[in-house]
């Protein structure tokens, strides 16, 4: 059965929808037979130079966004830093997953990006090598060129397999996995269960919004700073912490508590042994700008309500796209644990970000036949109930809901499962 990568909820295949939160679902099926694309293939292989420098020992930026002394803004695909004693040395690298030499047109391109960003080491990246010309071209501007070959010798010693790497991640908490179970149902155990490890690929935003607004001739600000979180594969915000004018986005702090956290590069074997899926993310870095600055504009707003000697009312404000800035943009990979507790035909999704041990998703807490706090689970059908609505069988002690219990009496009654039904 699937999961929904957004809440985690098991969904049906067969449905376009997660009933759980209405995100729109890919087709497994489909999904499981389509290649990698180019697109994919690049970001792979920007993430395999940016894990060399890495462990080269460099701190590494990977897809970020530079503007230069013009206000030009320029992509590098890694950006690897170091600080040394006589000051600080940058290298930025080209990645092109191609299968065509990259001409001298490539090579004077990236040279041109390097000049106006101030950056003197410049590495060109390419899967299907170089044209003489390109080769005697960067050799004279000091731009080092690595074909494939050079490419898998330096990243052979790594010596861990690639497949088994998971880029951008953030730590696993052991203890998050004791934390899935239903403990505030009293006969937790009944329920069977099953868990899977997700890494969603996250994009945390930083923003800052200044906007000013003349009202009836007072001057009005309107000013917000906090981080948001934007899903990866949807390109939905999921969470966000601010202050000043709160945007009205989600705000329920499970995956912001990750923003401030370092990621690093993670092998499957240090992960503990439970089903493992890592989601390819479908939004590119760029695009997570765009999507936060956007829903900002939206959610952004103040009621400001005046009065003059001639009238008074209130104006909705909302600052311009021009107004809000986003700072810095990290992309993360965090771990959700998905469990599933079964009993009968009943199924309850549990999912906590195994990072800070915070849910994000809990079909576990209320009573099926009310909203009241769920403290046992029904032997007889699977469902949850409160206190009000359970029953212990007077002849088994199995206990049951209110829905499932037979009960004997008028005044003093006696409570049987169906099976210790008196005749």
């Amino acid at each position: 059965m699937p999961f929904c990568t957004y809440c985690g909820a098991q969904v049906d295949p067969t449905r376009p929808y997660c009933p759980s939160c209405g995100a729109k679902l890919e087709r497994a099926a489909s999904t499981a037979t389509v290649q990698m694309s180019m697109k994919d293939r690049g970001s792979e292989l920007e993430d395999s130079i940016a894990d060399y420098f890495r462990k080269s020992g460099l701190d590494v930026q990977a897809r970020v966004k530079m503007r230069d002394r013009f206000d030009v803004s320029h992509e590098i695909d890694v950006l690897a830093s170091k600080r040394e004693d006589y000051g600080s040395i940058q290298i930025a690298v080209e990645c092109k997953h191609v299968q065509s030499s990259i001409d001298i047109k490539e090579v004077r391109n990236f040279h041109d990006k390097l000049s106006a960003l101030g950056i003197t080491k410049g590495v060109f990246v390419s899967t299907g090598g170089f044209t003489a010309d390109a080769e005697s071209h960067a050799n004279a501007l000091g731009i080092e060129l690595w074909d494939m070959k050079i490419v898998q010798s330096k990243l052979s010693s790594l010596q861990i397999p690639q497949k088994d790497v998971i880029h951008d991640a953030l730590s696993f908490d052991p203890a998050s996995i004791g934390l899935l179970k239903p403990r505030h149902l009293k006969n937790f155990q009944t329920l069977s269960e099953s868990i899977q490890l997700m890494y969603v690929p996250v994009y945390f935003a930083d923003y800052h919004c200044f906007a000013e607004h003349t009202v009836a001739g007072n001057s009005v600000v309107l000013e917000s700073k906090g981080t948001v979180a934007i899903d990866g594969v949807n390109g939905r915000v999921i969470d966000s912490t601010s202050t000043g004018i709160a945007p009205a986005l989600p705000r329920n702090g499970a995956f912001i508590g990750c923003a401030t956290m370092q990621p690093q590069t993670l092998t499957s074997n240090s992960l503990p042994h439970v089903p493992l899926t890592i989601p390819v993310p479908k939004v590119e870095t760029v695009r997570a700008r765009d999507i936060a600055k956007a829903e900002l504009v939206k959610a952004i707003s103040y009621n400001y309500e005046y009065r003059t000697t001639r009238t008074s009312g209130s104006k909705l404000l909302k600052p311009r796209r021009k107004d809000v800035d986003v700072l810095e943009i990290r992309p993360m990979k965090v771990p959700l644990l998905l469990a599933t507790f079964r009993s009968k035909n009943n199924a309850y999704a549990r999912t906590c970000v195994a990072s800070t041990g915070i849910f994000t998703l809990d079909q576990t807490t209320t009573c099926a036949q009310c909203r009241n706090p769920a403290v046992w689970v029904c032997e007889n059908c699977g469902g949850i109930a409160c206190e009000s609505h359970s029953r212990a069988c007077s002849s088994c002690g199995r206990h049951l809901c209110s829905a499932c219990v037979v009960s004997k009496g008028i005044i003093s009654k006696t409570f049987y499962c169906p099976e210790h039904q008196p005749r």
